[in-house]
C-alpha cells in the first residue's frame, strides 16, 4: 500500500492523468505536434491509472531474489568484439576537422533464446585522454523513446543534425568532452533494438528493462574490458527517473554478490526532470501549471475539489477536466516559454527563416525532424551497424506491464549504500516540473545538510539553485525545459563537471552525522551562501523598484485618499506657455533609418509657472492615417524613472538604440503602428522635466497627477487636432499607482465640467504595483514556485509574515532578507534573460532584446546632437534613466489602488491589467493576488490567446475588467515580447478581447 505520508489517493491519480491527456490532445487538435517523449509519457500516465493495465506493483515485489542474479549462472551470450562495432569512417555528414574520438555502434544481446539484442552507440572521449575518463551509461525514458534520438542528437551527444538532415554540427557542450558516454536504446522494441521474438514486445516493463540492461552491460563490459575498471556512472531523464535507479538497485545489489573482478565500478546516478512518485508527480504538475499562469484559479480548485474520487468522475469533474486542455492551449509542456515547430515542418526546407531565429537563440523546435530523417538515411544505418527492416522512429508503442508507483524504497537502499546520487530540474519543464520533484524530495524527509543556495556556471551568471540532502543533492537549471542539455547546454554541461568533481558530497561528509543542523543554522547557512552567490549589482528602474519595495514593508509613507473627494482639491489647469507644436517638432532623431513616415515632436510643458515646473515629452504619430486613431498616454514607474528612455526607447516606441549608441532602428512592432502615442516624463526630476524649485523634487503621488493632469490639457492647447479624440492611459511598473490616479481625477473633472477636453476611454497596467499585501505575499510565493526560494525559507514566510498588517516581524524581514539575497545575479525584471555583458546566451526565444539596451539608450540620450533635437533645455543635461532622490523621498503613496480601480470599473471605461509572466519584481502572481482580492465575476472564462499560430499568454474578461498574460514575457512586456504585446495593445484600444486561434 502507499505510504502513509502520501495525500492523496490512487483514484485521484486517475481524474489527475485523464487531465495530463487532455492537456496533450488539444495540442494535436490545434494543429501542433509536441516532442513525441512527452507524447509517450502522458500516453503511458493515463494508461497506468485510468485503464489499470499496467501493474503498479509495489517495492516487495521489485525485491524478490529472481531481479537480481549472478550473470556467471546465466548463459553465456555470444559476446562479439570491439572491433566489429567501430565506426571506422566517422558518421556520414560528420565534420571534417577536430573529431579526434572513437565512436561505435551495434548490438549487445541480452536473450539468445528470444534474439533480444539492444542496439548502442558510443562516443569515447574527446578530451585526448579517454582512457583516464569515466565511463557513462545515458538513458532516455518514455517510456519506449530512445536515448540515440534524444540523448545522442538532440542533447548532448558529440553532434547535431543541421536543418538538411544529411549533415552533423559538432555541439559545443558535448558530454563526451569530459567523459566516455553510452547511449542505450532500450527496452527492445526502442529505435534500432530489436527482438527476433514479436511476443517480447508485449512483455515489456520495468522488470525486464532493468534485467536487460544489466546483462547488456555485464556483456558489453566484455566487449570492452578495459572499461571494466572504469568509475561508472548512470545518467537519464523523464521516465528514466525509474530506468535509472532501478538498475542501480540491481548493479548494487550484484555488486554485493559478485567476485572482486567482476564488479562493476558504480559511483553515482543522475537523473534530470524524471519521474519519482505518482502522487508527488502529480499534485506538482497540477500546482506548476497554476502557479505558472497557465490555467485559470476557477479550474485548478475545481479539479482539487471535484475529482477526488472515481464516482467523480461524472459531469462537473469532467467539465474541469475538458476546460483545462482549452485554457492550456498549444504550448510546447517540455518548455512552457519556447516555440513550437509547426507541423508541416516534415519539409526541412520550409520555415528556414524561423528556424535560423530559434537556432540563434540556442534551441532549434524542429530539430527532432532532422534526426529523424538523418537516422533513416541507407548510409547512416550502415555506418551504425543498425538492422531494422521498418523506419527508425523516436518512440515505439510498446505495451508495458509493469511500474512501481514509488522510487522512495529503492533510493533508500541506494543513499543506504553510499553511492552519489544528483537530482536535477529544468524549471520550464511541465511534465515532470521542478515542483513535482520538490514534492517528491520533500515527501522522503531527508535532512538538509547544504541549504539552498545559487550555483553558477562559467559565466557568472545564476544557472540554479541547489540544496544538499543528506543522501542526495538536488539542482534546478534555470530556463531549461525537460531535456536539460538541448535547452541550456552550458549549464548542464557545467553541473555535469560538478558532479564529476564531487561538488556536493564534500561538503556532505565534512557534516552528515558530525553536528545537528538546526533550523537557525539553515537560515544562517543559506543567508551565507546566497549573500556569497551575490556577483554583481546591476543599476537601473530593477534596483529603484527593488529599493522602493523594500520601504514600503515598513508602511511609513502616507497614503492619499483612496476617493474621489481626493480630487476636489483643485488647483488652475491652465498654465501660460512657452513653445508651439511647430517648435516641438522633430525633423529627424540622429541616427534614425530612412524611411521614416510618421511626425514625431518633443518639448516641454509647464506645469508650474511660479515654481518654473516643466514636464517633458516625446510624441510620435501614428504611422497610418494618425487623424483618425487613438492618443494614447505611456508611464513608467519607479517612482522617478523614465518614460521616454525605457517606454519609448526599449520598448513600444518607433526606434530602438544600436549597440553603437549614435544610430537607431526601426522597432517592427512599434505602437504607433496602430496608435498615436505619447510619452511623458513625470514627475519633475526624472529624465529631461526639470523644476527651479529643488523643494519639488520632493514629491509623491498626489503631485505627480496632479501635475499629469495639467500636463494633458495645456498639451491638448498646443495640439487642439487631439482635443476629444479617444484617449487612453497606459504604463507599467509603478505607474500602476499613476494610470489609476489620473484616470480617476480625469472622471472627476469629467463630472463638473462635461466638456473635458479629454475623452479618457480606458487604461491598462503592466506589472503594476497595485496592493502591498497581494504584492508580498504574491512575490514570495511566485519565488517558490518558481524554484528560485527554499521550501524552508517560503515556510519560514508563510509562517511569519502578517503582510496585512502595519509592520513585518523580525522573523519575517529575516526570512524576506533570505528570500531576497538568494536571487543572486538573476535580472529581476525578467527570471530567465541574460544579464548585461554576459557571455551566456539564453535559450528562450527573446526576439532580439539585448540586455543591454539600457546602456545604449543611455549613451544615446547623452549626446549633444540628440538633444539638440530633441529640444532639450540647457544642453548639454544630464540624462539618467532614474531619479534616485525622488524615490528616496516619496512623500505619499496608498497601501492599495484597488479601490480606484474598483471606482474605475464602475464608471464604465474599459479598464484592463496585463502581466508578463516571468517577471519575477511585480509578478504575475501579484497581479492576480489582487484580483482575486476584489473577486470581480468572471464573465468571459480563462483561455489562450494567440499570436502567429502559437500561444501568446492568457486571458480572462471580468464584469468590468480583463486581465491578460503575455507568455514568455518580462517586466517591460513589449521588450521581451513585441510581437505579442503589439496584438494585446490593438486588442485593447479596439475594445476586442485578444485573439483565439483561427
Amino acid at each position: 500500500m502507499e505510504k502513509q505520508h502520501m495525500k492523496y489517493t490512487f483514484l485521484t491519480k486517475l481524474n489527475f492523468f485523464f487531465l495530463v491527456t487532455l492537456i496533450f490532445h488539444v495540442l494535436i487538435v490545434h494543429g501542433f505536434q509536441i516532442d513525441n517523449q512527452a507524447r509517450r509519457l502522458m500516453s503511458w500516465r493515463r494508461s497506468k491509472i485510468r485503464s489499470r493495465v499496467i501493474n503498479s506493483y509495489q517495492d516487495e515485489t521489485w525485491s524478490t531474489k529472481n531481479i537480481v542474479f549472478d550473470i556467471d549462472d546465466e548463459e553465456e551470450l555470444h559476446v562479439g568484439n570491439m572491433e566489429d562495432d567501430l565506426i571506422k569512417y566517422g558518421l556520414p555528414g560528420q565534420p571534417k576537422l577536430n573529431v579526434k574520438f572513437n565512436q561505435y555502434a551495434g548490438y549487445v544481446n541480452v536473450d539468445e533464446k528470444n534474439g533480444r539484442s539492444l542496439f548502442y552507440y558510443f562516443a569515447e572521449s574527446a578530451s585526448g585522454n579517454a582512457s583516464s575518463k569515466p565511463l557513462v551509461l545515458w538513458l532516455n525514458g518514455g517510456p519506449g523513446c530512445s536515448s540515440l534520438g534524444f540523448g545522442a542528437m538532440l542533447e548532448l551527444g558529440p553532434f547535431g543534425v543541421k536543418p538538411d538532415g544529411k549533415t552533423l554540427y559538432s555541439r559545443t557542450f558535448a558530454w563526451n568532452k569530459v567523459a566516455n558516454v553510452m547511449f542505450l536504446e532500450s527496452p527492445a522494441g526502442v529505435g534500432f533494438s530489436y527482438s527476433n521474438t514479436s511476443s517480447d514486445y508485449a512483455q515489456s516493463g520495468d522488470k525486464r528493462t532493468a534485467q536487460d540492461a544489466y546483462r547488456f552491460l555485464v556483456n558489453w563490459f566484455k566487449r570492452f574490458p578495459h572499461y571494466k575498471s572504469r568509475d561508472f556512472y548512470i545518467m537519464g531523464e523523464s521516465y528514466a527517473g525509474f530506468y535509472v535507479p532501478e538498475l542501480a538497485d540491481i548493479i548494487v545489489k550484484s555488486n554485493m554478490l559478485a567476485t572482486t573482478n567482476s564488479k562493476i565500478q558504480f559511483k553515482g546516478i543522475m537523473i534530470g526532470n524524471g519521474i519519482m512518485n505518482d502522487v508527488t508527480d502529480e499534485k506538482g504538475q497540477l500546482d506548476y501549471l497554476w502557479s505558472h499562469a497557465l490555467i485559470s484559479d476557477e479550474t485548478h480548485l475545481g479539479i482539487q475539489q471535484h475529482c477526488k474520487t472515481q464516482t467523480d468522475e461524472t459531469k462537473i469533474c469532467e467539465q474541469f477536466q475538458s476546460t483545462a486542455q482549452t485554457e492550456f492551449g498549444n504550448i510546447d509542456p517540455y518548455n512552457i516559454y519556447g516555440p513550437i515547430c509547426p507541423l508541416d515542418d516534415d519539409d526541412s526546407s520550409s520555415s528556414s527563416s524561423r528556424r535560423r531565429i530559434f537556432k540563434k537563440n540556442g534551441y532549434d523546435p524542429c530539430e527532432q525532424h532532422y534526426v529523424r530523417h538523418y537516422l533513416n538515411l541507407p548510409q547512416v544505418q550502415k555506418a551504425l551497424h543498425a538492422n531494422l527492416p521498418n523506419r527508425w522512429e523516436s518512440c515505439s508503442d510498446l505495451t508495458w506491464k509493469d511500474s512501481p508507483s514509488s522510487m522512495f524504497p529503492i533510493y533508500n537502499r541506494l543513499i543506504a549504500s553510499g553511492l552519489r546520487i544528483l537530482l536535477f530540474s529544468g524549471d520550464v519543464d511541465a511534465v515532470v516540473s521542478v515542483t513535482s520533484t520538490r514534492y517528491s524530495i520533500s515527501a522522503m524527509n531527508l535532512t538538509v545538510i547544504k541549504p539552498w543556495h545559487v550555483w553558477h556556471d562559467d559565466t557568472k551568471e545564476v544557472a540554479g539553485y541547489m540544496v544538499v540532502y543528506d543522501g542526495l543533492a538536488f539542482a534546478t537549471v534555470r530556463g531549461a525545459g525537460h531535456q536539460v542539455p538541448q535547452f541550456q547546454p552550458r549549464r548542464a554541461f557545467a553541473l555535469l563537471n560538478m558532479f564529476f568533481a564531487n561538488h556536493f558530497s564534500t561538503f556532505l561528509i565534512l557534516l552528515r552525522k558530525k553536528m545537528k543542523v538546526t533550523s537557525v543554522l539553515q537560515l544562517s547557512l543559506s543567508l551565507i551562501l546566497c549573500y556569497l552567490s551575490t556577483q554583481k549589482c546591476y543599476a537601473g528602474e530593477a534596483d529603484v523598484v527593488r529599493e522602493f519595495l523594500k520601504a514600503r514593508r515598513v508602511k511609513s509613507t502616507p497614503s492619499i485618499n483612496s476617493g474621489l473627494a481626493a480630487a476636489e482639491k483643485r488647483r488652475a489647469v491652465f498654465v501660460s506657455q512657452v513653445g508651439s507644436k511647430e517648435d516641438d517638432k522633430i525633423s529627424a532623431l540622429p541616427g534614425q533609418p530612412s524611411g521614416v513616415s510618421f511626425d514625431q515632436y518633443s518639448g516641454y510643458v509647464t506645469v508650474d509657472a511660479d515654481a518654473g515646473r516643466a514636464l517633458f515629452y516625446y510624441f510620435t504619430e501614428s504611422t497610418q492615417d494618425p487623424s483618425t486613431k487613438p492618443l494614447v498616454l505611456w508611464l513608467n514607474g519607479g517612482p522617478g524613472c523614465s518614460s521616454f528612455g525605457a517606454g519609448a526607447m526599449m520598448e513600444l516606441g518607433p526606434f530602438r538604440v544600436n549597440k553603437d549608441g549614435k544610430t537607431l532602428w526601426l522597432n517592427p512592432f512599434a505602437w504607433n503602428n496602430v496608435a498615436n502615442i505619447l510619452f511623458l516624463e513625470s514627475p519633475a526630476g526624472v529624465g529631461f522635466s526639470y523644476s527651479n524649485t529643488s523643494s519639488d523634487y520632493t514629491t509623491g503621488d498626489e503631485k505627480t497627477r496632479q501635475d499629469s493632469f495639467t500636463f494633458l490639457i495645456n498639451w491638448m492647447e498646443r495640439f487642439p487636432e487631439y482635443k476629444h479624440r479617444d484617449f487612453y492611459i497606459t504604463g507599467e511598473s509603478y505607474a500602476g499607482h499613476y494610470v489609476p490616479q489620473l484616470a480617476q481625477l480625469i472622471l472627476s473633472y469629467k463630472k463638473t465640467e462635461p466638456n473635458l477636453v479629454i475623452n479618457l476611454q480606458g487604461l491598462a497596467t503592466g506589472n503594476g504595483i497595485i496592493d502591498d499585501e497581494t504584492m508580498n505575499s504574491g512575490t514570495y510565493d511566485f519565488y517558490w514556485t518558481h524554484a528560485l526560494i527554499s521550501d524552508e525559507v517560503h515556510d519560514g514566510i508563510v509562517l511569519n509574515c502578517n503582510f496585512s498588517a502595519e509592520t513585518t516581524s523580525e522573523a519575517c524581514n529575516e526570512y524576506i532578507k533570505q528570500a531576497d539575497s538568494c536571487q543572486g545575479n538573476i535580472y529581476a525584471y525578467n527570471t530567465y534573460s541574460q544579464l548585461c555583458n554576459s557571455s551566456a546566451y539564453t535559450s528562450l526565444p527573446i526576439h532580439g532584446f539585448d540586455p543591454c539596451s539600457a546602456d545604449y539608450v543611455e549613451n544615446y540620450l547623452n549626446t549633444a546632437e540628440v538633444q539638440k533635437a530633441l529640444n532639450v533645455k540647457d544642453a548639454p543635461y544630464s540624462w539618467d534613466s532614474c531619479n534616485g532622490f525622488i524615490f528616496g523621498s516619496w512623500q505619499d503613496s496608498p497601501h492599495s489602488v484597488l479601490p480606484v480601480f474598483q471606482e474605475l470599473m464602475q464608471s464604465g471605461i474599459r479598464v484592463w491589467i496585463y502581466s508578463g509572466d516571468i517577471d519575477h519584481m511585480l509578478s504575475v502572481t501579484t497581479s492576480t493576488y489582487a484580483i482575486n482580492k476584489i473577486k470581480p465575476p468572471v464573465k468571459t472564462p480563462w483561455y489562450p490567446w494567440f499570436f502567429q499560430g502559437e500561444v501568446g499568454g492568457y486571458a480572462v474578461e471580468y464584469e468590468n475588467l480583463t486581465f491578460v498574460t503575455v507568455r514568455g514575457a518580462g517586466h517591460f512586456v513589449p521588450s521581451y515580447q513585441p510581437g505579442r504585446a503589439l496584438t494585446m495593445f490593438s486588442s485593447f484600444i479596439n475594445g476586442t478581447l485578444p485573439p483565439h486561434l483561427h
